[in-house]
């Protein structure tokens, strides 16, 4: 069996790793038994600290708190980062999504890169970009960026603000994930809490998504708009995991970040720990 031990499973109904997991693994549970069979594993999150269970685990080293430490050079994430710490120490195996993030964890033994897996079938270019432009009031006229995020110092708010200062014929679509967040930049249309067919629907409406992040990872909708094959603007050349084409879809299919190559880096990698689903 595999047990699913998440932080959040899905926190907006989305269809995430940990629902997309359950259902592509048939091994795959939610409900966490008080002992483990050598053939069992838990796919543990890393906020959560130490699984607190005999046998397996594989730590899933992906929030950025060691990243965030390093950037603003603040104590203000280290209880956090003390649990990810513990989950990385004490767990059998340990996977990042970013090959950025292996130094970080190194010192705690092997770290390996897997993909999360990004819903290549929902987020995807669509036909009539004008007509969706009509449909959630976006000018038609208009160069159109997207941005979206939240006021934390990592995703950057103030350096979309000063962007779109210098830019000033860019139109903005800007999602937040709550609605005291939103109204920052003025003339915007702004969405809050979006479904994920609604939040592909403003990717196709958009010329480009700009990633002012100040953190090196790409971000979860990040990928999600390079399926939509949305133009990636990186501001001050900041270092990535790579460098976006043209064709951002292609790269992440090259890269297996589409679900169905990651389903079978992850089969693959569970079937080398001796791990069956």
């Amino acid at each position: 069996m595999i047990y699913l031990n998440p932080e959040v499973v899905s926190g907006l109904g989305e269809d995430t790793f940990w629902t997309w997991f359950e259902r592509e693994f048939p091994s795959a549970s939610f409900k966490m038994p008080k002992h483990l069979r050598d053939e069992d594993v838990i796919l543990q999150y890393s906020t959560l600290g130490f699984a607190n269970r005999a046998g397996k685990s594989i730590g899933l080293l992906w929030e950025l708190y060691p990243e965030m430490k390093e950037q603003f050079k603040s104590t203000e994430w280290d209880a956090h980062l003390a649990k990810v710490y513990e989950c990385a120490r004490f767990s059998t195996y340990r996977t990042v999504t970013s090959r950025l993030m292996i130094p970080f964890y190194e010192q705690f033994g092997t770290v390996d890169v897997l993909p999360i897996g990004v819903n290549t079938d929902l987020f995807k270019p669509l036909p009539d970009k004008m007509g969706l432009r009509e449909k959630h009031n976006i000018p038609k006229n208009r160069t159109v960026g997207m941005w979206c995020g939240t006021t934390h110092p990592m995703k950057g708010l103030d350096r979309l603000l000063g962007f779109a200062k210098l830019n000033p014929d860019i139109y903005w679509i800007i999602v937040w994930k709550q609605p005291s967040e939103a109204g920052h930049l003025g003339g915007a249309s702004n969405f809050v809490k979006v479904s994920q067919e609604t939040l592909c629907e403003l990717m196709n409406c958009a010329d480009f998504f700009l990633c002012s992040g100040t953190l090196r990872p790409f971000y979860m909708v990040e990928w999600e708009a390079m399926a939509c094959n949305l133009e990636m603007r990186i501001l001050d050349n900041m270092p990535k995991d790579f460098v976006p084409s043209s064709k951002p879809r292609d790269d992440l299919f090259r890269l297996n970040w589409d679900r169905k190559s990651a389903k079978k880096l992850w089969a693959d990698y569970l079937a080398r720990k001796g791990i069956t689903w």
